[in-house]
């Protein structure tokens, strides 16, 4: 428990006033459930001395149980809407938590931990964190304490009943502390499988097409079934404890409650309790006892597994981005230049570099572009340029400062850039093409629509600028999707572009007509182009050719050609063709 409000220590800091709050209500509610057990006995008491008359009910009976069953509700209404105030603030501090830590986050995070497995942690475990730092933490101290109040009003009445009432109680706690382990253990393969199944899920529905084009539906439903067993198996599991300890708990207070009614009377027999009444008001108590030992049980069993939830979340929250963050300055005006200086870099589990010693200076208003075989570095090299990786050997430098000294997310706003991977959202065209700028003006995402040759595509969409793509862009063509990924880049209009492959699936005639907006619209900016295709760089300014992470040729068009190395041959072998290679690195 201490670890788990030690993780929680975050929240509690900024909140305590919401617990002790919540905790002021519960003991006072505690307090407040005492006294219809001594309403109760002054009425016994009154039955046995013939003291019944209507002053007697009136005042030690029916004002005192109107007054408590009052209070008892405005009490119990105020901790549970504070409770509930408390428990939705943490959900959403924990999503926001969650959130953050992701998006913060670097490439090599990503490779570590799947979607599907996130996914699961951001519902299944923050629901379960939730329920246990917001109700069962307070739960389990309010019940405690009511046990504790509750026991020493029981020893006030009769020391010697209380111990022998108290004593097959215990079995409870000797009970929870044998499940304690076995609970976090069987919790944790719980959590691990439902991420699995998560993961599987996950993948069938992003690839559905795929799976259908290659007729695998039922291998694909026979794996879905296989992890959805065993998630069931190991729940199943799971569920027995509850199901073989819960009528245990049960059974000893009903030991309990036979004891107290048994040896009471035995007691009251000999005289050593003094009246009916009491021994009633001790029944009372008893039963007001029991029901909050019993409810600790329980809520001690989902505490246990709220552990694992939280150790999972933990794990995300804990893991730093390789690329630290700095209170750095902001790019002053524009981005003048690029520069890398014997650049290196590798994956974290490679022996070799990706890309090494790189040398290459950009100023404003150039176009650089970039090739090499598949897998020769390119993608790795202007990933760089965003800070989705660590720089390790070597330097980038913006305006001749390191590109370390900046914000990273400052540098992001200066640079658009295209991925490989064209993400859509299952939005309209028009709100795909809008979330590159904030609150642009219909002209604006016109425009960019023009600049990447998708205005001819309009007149063939269901519903114009307003057709739902889909999710990931389902309905939309490979080229399409590459356009529209372009739009928000000509739409966000930054200092530097960045078109990572993005022209491998569109037409020649759509390639010309989209490199021609690139030389009009930002003639005076910063243009870099990965590609294939050879036809997409031809206009460059200069073009770089990578082989194993290295350059091995550089120049523009005219130069390299003259070379009659890599570029030339793969020049000549693309003219020959009627289209080039759309492999993607």
């Amino acid at each position: 428990m201490f670890k788990f409000i030690k993780s929680m220590s975050w929240f509690i800091k900024k909140n305590w006033y919401r617990y002790i709050l919540v905790v002021f209500f519960g003991l006072l509610l505690t307090l407040l459930n005492l006294l219809p057990a001594k309403i109760i006995a002054n009425l016994t008491n009154g039955i046995e001395n013939n003291n019944l008359t209507n002053d007697y009910l009136i005042y030690n009976v029916l004002i005192p149980f109107i007054l408590t069953i009052i209070g008892i509700y405005i009490i119990a209404t105020t901790k549970r809407f504070c409770q509930n105030r408390l428990t939705t603030t943490l959900y959403y501090a924990l999503h926001q938590r969650y959130m953050e830590s992701i998006l913060n986050q670097d490439a090599t995070f990503f490779e570590k931990y799947q979607a599907g497995d996130l996914l699961t942690r951001a519902l299944g475990d923050i629901n379960t964190v939730k329920f246990s730092g917001g109700n069962r933490l307070l739960n389990i101290f309010i019940e405690a304490m009511t046990v504790l109040t509750t026991f020493i009003a029981m020893c006030i009445l009769n020391l010697k009943l209380a111990i022998f009432c108290f004593l097959p109680l215990t079995v409870i706690f000797f009970a929870n502390y044998y499940l304690r382990a076995k609970v976090k253990r069987n919790w944790k393969l719980v959590r691990e499988k439902n991420s699995l199944m998560g993961n599987v899920v996950l993948e069938s529905i992003t690839n559905v097409r795929t799976i259908r084009a290659f007729s695998k539906e039922e291998e694909n439903l026979n794996k879905n079934l296989s992890y959805s067993n065993e998630a069931f198996i190991v729940e199943k599991n799971n569920l027995k404890i509850n199901v073989i300890f819960q009528p245990l708990f049960q059974t000893i207070v009903a030991v309990s409650m036979i004891i107290c009614y048994g040896y009471g009377a035995y007691l009251y027999s000999n005289g050593e309790i003094s009246s009916i009444s009491l021994l009633i008001q001790f029944a009372m108590y008893l039963a007001l006892f029991q029901n909050p030992l019993t409810n600790i049980g329980n809520m001690l069993n989902n505490f246990y597994q709220s552990l694992i939830s939280a150790d999972r979340l933990n794990e995300v929250y804990d893991s730093k981005s390789r690329i630290e963050e700095t209170k750095g300055k902001l790019i002053e005006g524009e981005i003048n230049s690029i520069e890398f200086k014997n650049f290196s870099f590798h994956y974290e589990n490679d022996s070799f570099d990706s890309v090494y010693n790189i040398n290459l200076k950009i100023n404003k208003g150039q176009t650089i572009g970039i090739v090499g075989k598949t897998g020769s570095g390119k993608s790795t090299l202007i990933r760089q340029l965003v800070r989705q990786m660590p720089t390790e050997y070597g330097g980038i430098y913006i305006n001749d400062k390191l590109i370390e000294e900046y914000q990273k997310e400052d540098i992001r706003r200066h640079i658009s850039y295209v991925p490989q991977e064209h993400i859509l959202f299952s939005r309209s065209v028009k709100e795909n093409v809008a979330l590159g700028k904030i609150g642009a003006t219909d002209d604006e995402i016109e425009k960019a629509i023009t600049l990447v040759d998708f205005k001819k595509d309009i007149p063939y969409l269901s519903d114009g600028l307003d057709t739902i793509v889909g999710e990931y862009g389902v309905t939309l063509s490979g080229g399409q999707k590459q356009r529209l990924a372009m739009a928000r880049a000509f739409l966000k209009n930054t200092d530097v572009l960045i078109l990572d492959d993005s022209l491998s699936a569109v037409d020649g005639e759509t390639e010309a007509n989209i490199i021609n907006s690139i030389k009009e619209f930002r003639s005076n900016k910063t243009n870099i182009i990965v590609a294939h295709r050879l036809s997409a760089v031809i206009h460059a300014d200069k073009i770089i050719v990578l082989a194993n992470g290295e350059i091995i040729e550089s120049g523009t068009h005219n130069e390299l050609l003259e070379l009659k190395g890599w570029y030339y041959e793969q020049f000549i072998s693309q003219q020959m063709t009627s289209h080039g290679g759309d492999d993607n690195e």
